[in-house]
Protein backbone atom coordinates (compact mmCIF):
# COMPACT_ATOMS: atom_id res chain seq x y z
CA UNK A 1 0.00 0.00 0.00
CA UNK A 2 2.81 2.46 1.01
CA UNK A 3 3.60 2.18 -3.09
CA UNK A 4 0.08 2.67 -4.26
CA UNK A 5 0.04 6.22 -3.31
CA UNK A 6 3.23 7.39 -5.36
CA UNK A 7 2.55 5.64 -8.39
CA UNK A 8 -1.11 6.86 -8.47
CA UNK A 9 0.44 10.33 -8.00
CA UNK A 10 3.41 9.92 -10.83
CA UNK A 11 0.69 8.65 -13.22
CA UNK A 12 -1.71 11.52 -12.65
CA UNK A 13 1.31 13.81 -13.03
CA UNK A 14 1.94 12.50 -16.39
CA UNK A 15 -1.89 11.80 -17.39
CA UNK A 16 -2.14 15.64 -16.65
CA UNK A 17 1.39 16.63 -18.48
CA UNK A 18 0.60 14.94 -21.32
CA UNK A 19 -3.39 16.19 -21.19
CA UNK A 20 -1.33 19.36 -21.62
CA UNK A 21 0.75 19.28 -24.11
CA UNK A 22 -2.36 17.89 -26.50
CA UNK A 23 -3.85 20.94 -25.21
CA UNK A 24 -1.78 22.86 -26.09
CA UNK A 25 -0.88 21.07 -29.34
CA UNK A 26 -4.79 21.57 -30.73
CA UNK A 27 -4.15 25.19 -29.82
CA UNK A 28 -1.40 25.94 -32.27
CA UNK A 29 -3.32 24.07 -34.87
CA UNK A 30 -6.36 26.46 -34.75
CA UNK A 31 -4.18 29.69 -34.62
CA UNK A 32 -3.35 31.19 -38.63
CA UNK A 33 -0.79 34.06 -38.85
CA UNK A 34 -1.96 37.07 -40.11
CA UNK A 35 -0.80 40.51 -40.94
CA UNK A 36 -1.06 43.19 -37.51
CA UNK A 37 -2.79 45.53 -39.88
CA UNK A 38 -5.39 42.80 -40.56
CA UNK A 39 -6.29 42.62 -36.58
CA UNK A 40 -8.37 45.73 -35.16
CA UNK A 41 -6.77 48.53 -33.60
CA UNK A 42 -9.12 48.02 -30.19
CA UNK A 43 -6.91 44.60 -29.82
CA UNK A 44 -3.58 45.85 -31.32
CA UNK A 45 -3.71 48.32 -28.27
CA UNK A 46 -4.93 46.45 -25.72
CA UNK A 47 -2.21 43.73 -26.98
CA UNK A 48 0.41 46.67 -26.40
CA UNK A 49 -1.05 47.84 -23.30
CA UNK A 50 -1.09 44.40 -21.85
CA UNK A 51 2.37 43.23 -23.23
CA UNK A 52 4.18 46.14 -22.51
CA UNK A 53 5.68 46.50 -26.19
CA UNK A 54 4.08 46.82 -29.48
CA UNK A 55 3.49 43.18 -30.76
CA UNK A 56 5.51 42.18 -34.02
CA UNK A 57 3.32 38.75 -34.62
CA UNK A 58 0.02 38.32 -35.03
CA UNK A 59 -2.49 35.01 -35.18
CA UNK A 60 -6.12 34.86 -35.69
CA UNK A 61 -7.65 32.07 -33.69
CA UNK A 62 -10.02 30.07 -35.21
CA UNK A 63 -12.96 28.03 -33.55
CA UNK A 64 -13.32 31.06 -30.86
CA UNK A 65 -16.34 33.05 -30.34
CA UNK A 66 -16.22 36.20 -30.20
CA UNK A 67 -12.99 36.03 -32.31
CA UNK A 68 -10.06 35.85 -30.68
CA UNK A 69 -6.34 36.96 -32.05
CA UNK A 70 -3.17 36.41 -30.71
CA UNK A 71 -0.83 38.90 -30.27
CA UNK A 72 3.03 38.28 -29.44
CA UNK A 73 6.58 40.49 -28.99
CA UNK A 74 9.34 39.33 -27.64
CA UNK A 75 10.24 40.79 -24.01
CA UNK A 76 13.94 42.04 -23.02
CA UNK A 77 15.22 38.74 -22.08
CA UNK A 78 14.53 37.55 -25.59
CA UNK A 79 11.50 35.16 -24.54
CA UNK A 80 8.16 35.18 -26.75
CA UNK A 81 5.41 36.69 -24.64
CA UNK A 82 1.38 36.94 -25.89
CA UNK A 83 -1.83 37.92 -25.53
CA UNK A 84 -4.90 36.58 -26.99
CA UNK A 85 -7.18 38.85 -27.15
CA UNK A 86 -10.82 40.18 -28.79
CA UNK A 87 -11.92 42.52 -31.72
CA UNK A 88 -13.25 44.81 -28.73
CA UNK A 89 -9.80 44.73 -26.97
CA UNK A 90 -10.90 42.43 -24.38
CA UNK A 91 -7.80 40.53 -23.13
CA UNK A 92 -8.70 36.71 -22.48
CA UNK A 93 -5.30 35.07 -21.23
CA UNK A 94 -1.30 36.24 -21.34
CA UNK A 95 1.04 33.42 -22.58
CA UNK A 96 5.10 33.73 -21.87
CA UNK A 97 6.84 30.52 -23.47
Amino acid sequence: MRFAIPITLTAALFTAASSFAQTEAQEEANEKKVQLSEVPQAARDAAQKELGMAPTEAKIVSGTTPQQYELEAKDKSGKEVGVHVRADGTVVKKETE
